[in-house]
This record gives structure tokens, C-alpha cells and sequence, in this order.
């Protein structure tokens, strides 16, 4: 009986990712579907680069990213691991290795909701990397695609956009410059012009 509740929750799930405007409207089904992310509701952020608590910073990550499920899965389940990975250094809150913990609990996540291992295994690999910097350097590129496959990049480059995009203006401005500009190479040097 749980799994066939599991089946329809992935399902209303992917059908809410895929057809919302705005994520926000079906935050409180989000939250049922998910519980996992309540402790991220009233989870402070208080550092210069937010301007959101983690969830409000999630649903507006989820806004920002293209209607595609493997993008929207992502963004939902990013920052999930924020709340655990918390500590305040000279009274700002840091989360150090909240990838790796928010993609240890993606997994959990999405398994019990019956989503396929290949794509639990590329959703948890883009949830661990999600803050790893390329530069537009061969090196860099090089690193990233030793690091997460190549298939996957242009999933990072765009969820990294909407990931910026969801901080304050002040941090994203100079970031998305250098962000885009790392894209840029990489598109021109593997001639990738991969549409998601």
C-alpha cells in the first residue's frame, strides 16, 4: 500500500515540477510529498551573499531552472542538506559540505519515491557538485568533466545560473559573469550547444 502512495506522490511531484509557474503555490504539497525539506522552512541564511531561508531560497532556485525534470529534481533537492551542515563563524552562518549531505539525502528521497537509479545516481552527482567553480581554463573544464561526466555539465552550468540567480544581486553579478564566461568556453571548445 506505501509504495503505490510513493508511486502517486512521484507522480504529483513531477507533475507539479513540470507544470508550475510558480513552485510557491504548491509549497505546503511540496512539503507532504517531501518532509524532509520542512526543516528547511524557517532555516536561517544569515550571510551577506541571501536574501532567503533555505526554502524559500529552494523554491525560487526550482523557479529559475528550465522545465525539465532532471533540472527541476535538482534545484528542489539542492540545499536539503543546509540545515545539518550549519555553523556561525564570526556571526555568519556557513555551510560547508552541505552538498555532499544534501545528496546522501536526495538519495534517500527519491529512492523511496521509486525514481530511477540512473537518474537518482546523475540528480545526486549535480546535488554534490552543485557549488564546485569551473573557470575558463582547459584545466578547469577538464576538472569538472573528470568530476560529474560530461553529459552532465551543461545541467550544472544551468543549475548554478538559477542557484545564483535565487542569492542576493549584489553576489550574483560579479559570479554570473565568470560563471558565463566558463560556460562560453566549454561550449566552444567541445561545440556543445546542448539544448535541455
Amino acid at each position: 500500500m506505501s509504495y503505490i502512495l510513493y508511486l502517486e506522490d512521484k507522480k504529483r511531484l513531477n507533475d507539479i515540477l513540470i507544470t508550475s509557474k510558480d513552485i510557491r503555490s504548491n509549497k505546503e504539497e511540496i512539503l507532504k510529498i517531501i518532509p524532509e525539506l520542512i526543516i528547511c522552512v524557517e532555516c536561517t541564511q544569515n550571510h551577506p551573499a541571501h536574501i532567503y531561508k533555505v526554502f524559500d531560497h529552494i523554491l525560487q532556485t526550482v523557479n529559475r531552472v528550465d522545465f525539465n525534470l532532471t533540472l527541476k529534481l535538482a534545484a528542489l533537492l539542492h540545499d536539503i542538506g543546509k540545515p545539518y551542515k550549519k555553523v556561525i563563524v564570526n556571526n555568519t552562518e556557513r555551510f560547508w559540505g552541505h552538498g555532499d549531505t544534501s545528496a546522501e539525502i536526495a538519495k534517500l528521497v527519491l529512492t523511496r519515491l521509486g525514481y530511477e537509479e540512473d537518474l537518482i545516481n546523475k540528480l545526486c552527482i549535480l546535488i554534490k557538485y552543485h557549488d564546485h567553480k569551473t573557470f575558463p581554463t582547459l584545466e578547469s573544464i577538464q576538472n569538472t568533466i573528470s568530476l560529474i561526466g560530461n553529459d552532465l555539465v551543461p545541467y550544472l552550468f544551468k543549475l548554478q545560473t538559477a542557484d545564483l540567480l535565487s542569492h542576493s544581486e549584489k553576489y550574483y553579478k560579479p559570479l554570473l559573469v565568470k560563471l558565463n564566461e566558463s560556460k562560453k568556453f566549454y561550449e566552444e571548445i567541445y561545440s556543445l550547444k546542448h539544448k535541455i
